[in-house]
């Protein structure tokens, strides 16, 4: 479905969309630049897409949420006309978007293209505009679109937290998997604890924004419509038919971001529990890649990615995608991997749907942009928040479940896992 910020009398075809990239003499530094409340943001290693306002919003739900907004994006793209100066990953007409969980979620799944975008690739910075009132004759100046913003000054705000379980009911729900697993219903379940953080002054969006780009530059900073936050966990990446996606499955806490020592990470890396949880979630990214690419490829062993605060198990599976499957599309097959759903996909959503309670929105979903060849980068949304109001973000994260799982240690991989957002919002 295609909405637009116009009249309910709107023609229901695609809108003709003008679209205009120009390249920037100056260096930009895109985390100067985030503004107060962009309607998307995607940052990593200090590059990336910034974006306000929307020309165009898609929508979707249900089971072919994904494969429907690709399909949707095409039309859009096909309309529109492009003068593109750079020809770059992120140039020219994008979409930042944002999928639903479940497809049974009465949150709309959405891709968004804003009114303009403020890029950099390889170092070089550069600027589209997005019209629906004809084409694009005078660009605007970049302070105007994207001035440099000051984040406020450390100093740590007052948040009331509220758990929608307390620790003995989020553990007992863990205890409650673990039976379940030992039964012989699944073999890995993904359970995820849930937080109101409120503030007592209204949230800045952008300086959360800021803070996570600054804390944790090699995730993925993200925010498109209500959800936020720093994945360290790639879905699918393409470009030119090349897939990558980034699987981690076994998770390590670590104290004041301090990093393993090296005989407890060699111990990590052999554990028998965490090998097994990362083996399903590898497992899984495969046999979906396998339904629809070719040359699909998996390390034999994981590595160790180190993160504050925490340190994953992680592979990066490869493969080649044909021509008419986008970006957007792999991500909606790939969606949900073992790594947050669990093992058989099927008996894993039951046990999170009985266990859980709650509608997961956006979350452990994916989150990202495409372009109007199809590439793009789609995250899962982790290490995140949803935003509720102008005081409330809700946080949400967890962790994988499986027969030799301690309730006590999975509740505090998944109170770990919460922390990089509730700092960025603290201080």
């Amino acid at each position: 479905m295609v909405t637009m910020p116009a009249p309910a009398s709107a023609p229901s075809s695609p809108p003709m969309l003008h679209v205009r990239t120009v390249r920037l003499e100056a260096p930009v530094a895109l985390r100067e630049r985030i503004p107060a409340d962009p309607s998307g943001v995607w940052l990593h290693q200090g590059e990336g897409l910034l974006a306000v306002g929307a020309a165009a919003e898609l929508t979707a739900t249900g089971p072919q949420r994904a494969g429907r907004l690709a399909e949707d994006f095409r039309a859009l793209a096909a309309r529109a006309r492009v003068e593109d100066a750079m020809r770059v990953r992120g140039s020219g007409l994008v979409a930042l978007g944002s999928l639903s969980y479940a497809a049974t979620s009465p949150r709309p799944s959405r891709l968004v293209v804003p009114r303009a975008l403020l890029g950099v690739r390889d170092g070089e910075g550069f600027l589209t505009v997005i019209s629906t009132d004809g084409p694009v004759t005078q660009m605007p100046p970049v302070d105007r679109v994207f001035p440099v913003r000051a984040v406020a000054a450390d100093a740590e705000r007052l948040i009331d937290l509220e758990p929608h379980l307390t620790p003995d009911e989020y553990q007992s729900v863990i205890a409650e998997a673990i039976e379940r697993i030992r039964a012989g219903a699944v073999q890995k379940v993904v359970l995820s604890a849930t937080m109101s953080a409120r503030s007592r002054c209204p949230i800045v969006l952008g300086d959360v924004l800021a803070r996570l780009a600054d804390r944790f530059p090699s995730t993925w900073v993200y925010r498109v419509g209500d959800v936020l936050g720093a994945s360290p966990e790639m879905l699918a990446a393409t470009e030119a038919g090349a897939l990558r996606s980034r699987v981690l499955a076994g998770s390590r806490p670590v104290e004041d971001d301090a990093p393993l020592a090296e005989a407890d990470r060699r111990a990590f890396r052999h554990d028998a529990k965490e090998r097994a949880e990362h083996a399903f979630a590898v497992a899984s990214v495969v046999e979906s890649l396998e339904r629809i690419a070719v040359e699909v490829q998996a390390p034999a062993e994981p590595f160790v990615l180190r993160l504050p605060g925490i340190e994953h198990l992680a592979s990066d599976v490869t493969a080649r995608l044909p021509q008419h499957v986008s970006s957007l599309e792999a991500a909606g097959v790939l969606h949900p991997s073992a790594a947050v759903c669990g093992t058989p996909r099927a008996a894993a959503e039951e046990v999170i749907s009985a266990l859980e309670g709650l509608d997961r929105g956006g979350y452990a979903a994916p989150v990202g942009w495409m372009d109007a060849r199809g590439d793009g980068q789609w995250a899962i949304a982790l290490r995140m928040g949803h935003v509720v109001d102008a005081h409330t973000l809700r946080l949400q994260a967890g962790g994988g479940v499986v027969a030799a799982s301690d309730p006590v240690s999975e509740h505090a991989e998944a109170l770990a896992k919460m922390r990089p957002v509730l700092r960025a919002l603290r201080d």
